[in-house]
């Protein structure tokens, strides 16, 4: 069972909240496959009749945020994590000139250090304050270090960065150039990898659940917020 927490827009949103939508765009986008294109497609290989359904692709947004090719957000920030000098103003003022003309990207005139992404529930502007700290989530080494001696599993496989370190120091063998420890975007696009292969290798049946306010009160029902829920499902 996979509990999906929700789209997020915050009157501030930071590193967290482009994680969390870019997860929720992407399980969109699979929700857009098994729902539509999957049915259409299965209508086409039996001969059925029907009528196309046009909906919202939202794969050009997900090449904004990870297609490494052209410089995604969270490919730009892992570099700007590598520069010593690397700021913070400096990944907004690349992810600006980078995507300026994408068009599911703005850059607001009034916040140097902001900039927006046109998701499939949303615009939301995100403030790049702290945003290299919190995808580099520096741990002491040797904290790293005690963790990997773990003899439970689970713990290993929350801390498997430097697992490679070990044996090529075991074997005498010098660090690799580029080695360093993974990033959280770089494992979070990793992990939802992952998730997405296991999503497509089940039968998968979903509930959609609709917030009926958003003052988390009941007996209230906000119309026109519970039909922009519908429309983005």
């Amino acid at each position: 069972i996979l509990d999906i927490f929700g789209f997020e827009q915050f009157q501030t949103n930071s590193f967290e909240q482009l994680c969390i939508n870019y997860a929720n765009e992407r399980l969109q986008q699979q929700f857009n496959w098994d729902i539509f294109k999957a049915e259409q497609a299965e209508y086409e290989a039996e001969g059925i009749e029907w009528q196309a359904i046009e909906f919202v692709d939202n794969q050009e947004c997900l090449d904004l945020i990870d297609k490494k090719s052209s410089m995604g957000l969270l490919h730009l920030l892992d570099e700007e994590c590598k520069i010593q000098r690397g700021t913070d103003e400096k990944f907004a003022q690349k992810a600006r000139q980078t995507h300026a003309e994408h068009k599911d990207f703005d850059a607001p005139k009034g916040d140097q250090l902001t900039f927006a992404v046109k998701h499939y529930a949303g615009c939301v502007a995100y403030l790049c304050s702290g945003f290299r700290e919190k995808n580099k989530d520096t741990l002491h080494q040797d904290l790293a270090a005690v963790m990997q001696q773990s003899q439970a599993e689970v713990v290993l496989a929350l801390f498997p960065s430097e697992a490679p370190e070990r044996e090529s120091k075991r074997a005498g063998k010098p660090k690799a150039k580029g080695s360093d420890t993974m990033t959280v975007g770089s494992q979070f696009m990793t992990q939802l990898s992952s998730l997405m292969r296991t999503i497509n290798a089940t039968d998968v049946h979903y509930v959609r659940c609709i917030k009926p306010n958003t003052l988390n009160k009941p007996a209230i029902f906000d119309m026109a917020h519970s039909a922009h829920q519908l429309r983005c499902a």
